[in-house]
């Protein structure tokens, strides 16, 4: 999964607050972004939830229950960041998130290719 995978493979200390918080803000992009290509009344939910975003695309999106514990393990990650001492994480949370980010990614990838979309329509 790009830069993350390099960051956990190269840095000593691992950066793991900025590993984990950008792979929840890359499956929250995913999400966001099947929500923008399928359409949506309203408009993208702001919303840093990755299960709530999901649960947007009921009915319109084939969505396998394991995205959702994913979505689960990777939203608090989203505050991580902003927020280090509040949850303590080991390099196994990294190497997850970085898995769970990957499958949501592609997930998206291609639930948009299924409808209509082409290879380029993400990169």
């Amino acid at each position: 999964m790009g830069w993350q995978s390099i960051f956990f493979e190269r840095y000593e200390p691992k950066p793991l607050e900025i590993i984990c918080y950008h792979c929840q803000q890359a499956a929250e992009k995913a999400v966001k972004s099947v929500i923008v290509f399928l359409g949506t009344q309203g408009g993208i939910p702001k919303k840093h939830d990755i299960s709530f975003l999901m649960n947007q695309l009921k009915g319109r999106a084939e969505i396998d229950e394991r995205f959702y514990d994913y979505a689960d393990t990777l939203t608090p990650y989203g505050i991580a960041a902003r927020y280090p001492n509040e949850l303590f994480l080991e390099e196994r949370h990294a190497k997850q998130a970085i898995e769970f980010a990957g499958a949501i990614l592609a997930w998206a990838k291609d639930t948009e290719k299924r409808n209509g979309g082409t290879e380029n329509s993400r990169s």
